[in-house]
């Protein structure tokens, strides 16, 4: 029986040491993770904090200005009319206050902040009424510098507007006419 044991024992001695090495061996092959350093998340959310508060401060045009587009291999400012979509969208509802809901660093290159806002109070008779909006904005290091934009360039689309720009106007310009109507009704 004792030699039994010691046999069994000296097995699984064994067994755990070879699961030890290859546990230690799996990980030597894993790739390396990029390391993202305290400069790298300040960066992020400084910018992004950046554009927040211009809007806060209602200071669109001044927020816009921050954003880049690039489409091609080249960076550039906001197209004009894109420009003027986003700044209709500010207008019609403006930052009141903001809060970070999430960030997602890739790696020291790119970042992704999602920002929730709040453009209205909510009315006294109905305080769960929706009075927030989320943006992600991307800080992205591009040909040699760090860049802010807005994370879905499918917004930022040239040419034939997407489904979900045709929705957003369409969603802006309901909002508009049943502000409107509220108004006329006070």
């Amino acid at each position: 029986m004792f030699a039994l044991a010691v046999i069994l024992s000296g097995g699984m001695s064994s067994v755990l040491t070879s699961c030890k090495e290859k546990t230690a061996k799996e990980k030597l092959d894993l790739p390396e993770a990029p390391l993202i350093t305290h400069e790298d998340t300040l960066r992020a959310f400084n910018m992004s904090k950046e554009f927040m508060e211009a809007l806060k401060n209602n200071q669109i045009d001044s927020a816009l200005s921050l954003l880049v587009y690039y489409p091609t291999d080249t960076v550039t400012p906001l197209p004009a009319d894109i420009k003027a979509r986003m700044k209709q969208q500010y207008q019609l509802f403006p930052v009141k206050d903001y809060e970070i809901v999430t960030s997602n660093f890739v790696d020291q290159y790119e970042a992704q902040v999602t920002y929730k806002y709040r453009f209205m109070d909510p009315p006294a008779d109905d305080p769960n009424y929706p009075v927030t909006m989320n943006v992600t904005l991307q800080v992205k290091y591009y040909q040699g510098d760090y860049y802010l934009s807005l994370y879905d360039h499918t917004v930022l689309s040239r040419g034939d507007k997407t489904e979900m720009e045709r929705k957003v106007e369409e969603d802006l310009e309901k909002a508009k006419e049943k502000w409107e109507k509220e108004r006329e009704g006070e």
